[in-house]
């Protein structure tokens, strides 16, 4: 067992995750009951049938490559500590964030877990869901190999470079090991640029992305 020591700091907690509706979301999510309860009070179980991406979620190497670490594979490192959220909601549908755009909005510290806001958290059930700006190669790789992060995670639906097909941004991050976090929801509602950010993912083996329950900690003072 890898123990993880970090004290949790207090301060006012965001709920950054979508409520998932069954038989409403663009990825399937269904839940069906094994049992009834024939008076208010009672037993019952579920079976719950799900695509790994629904939801707010986390994706994990295995999402991109064959060889990749599966959720189980994932720290509680990597989903939980110091995070900074950029915020690039002026960035249009397919427009680029670029390197520059990294740096000028905060000051990405090594080991960070950084979040892209680009308000397209309004649009997720939606048809406009894949509506997003991306972020360019050149400043993925800054952030994967020059500031090491733990994580990244965006309020779209996705990150890659628009326009390709061989998946730079997906390379570069999963064959660092690094998970990454869709669909976040209320990164609109911090009132901080840095958070301390929680978002554990089920350890299951073989599976390459799964739901998350993710908060947001503004930590006080």
């Amino acid at each position: 067992m890898t123990e993880y020591r970090v004290n949790i700091p207090a301060g006012r907690v965001v709920d950054l995750t979508h409520v998932m509706l069954p038989n409403k979301e663009q990825y399937t999510l269904e839940v069906s009951r094994k049992g009834e309860r024939m008076e208010r009070e009672g037993d019952i179980m579920s079976t719950v049938y799900f695509w790994s991406h629904v939801g707010t979620h986390v994706e994990a190497p295995l999402h991109f490559l064959a060889d990749g670490g599966d959720t189980a594979s994932l720290t509680i490192e990597q989903l939980m500590g110091p995070a900074i959220v950029l915020d690039f909601r002026h960035k249009e549908v397919n427009e680029a964030i670029t390197l520059e755009d990294i740096k000028a909005a905060g000051n990405v510290e090594v080991g960070d877990r950084v979040l892209l806001m680009t308000g397209r958290h309004t649009q997720y059930r939606t048809p406009k869901s894949h509506d997003r700006p991306y972020l360019t190669e050149e400043a993925c790789r800054w952030l994967v190999e020059d500031r090491k992060i733990n994580c990244l995670g965006t309020d779209s639906s996705g990150f890659e470079v628009r326009g390709v097909s061989h998946h730079p941004n997906h390379r570069l991050l999963n064959n660092a090991g690094i998970p990454v976090l869709e669909c976040l929801n209320n990164l609109v509602e911090l009132k901080k640029q840095r958070i301390f950010l929680i978002a554990l993912p089920l350890p299951i083996a073989k599976l390459d992305a799964v739901p998350v329950r993710a908060v947001a900690i503004e930590v006080e003072g």
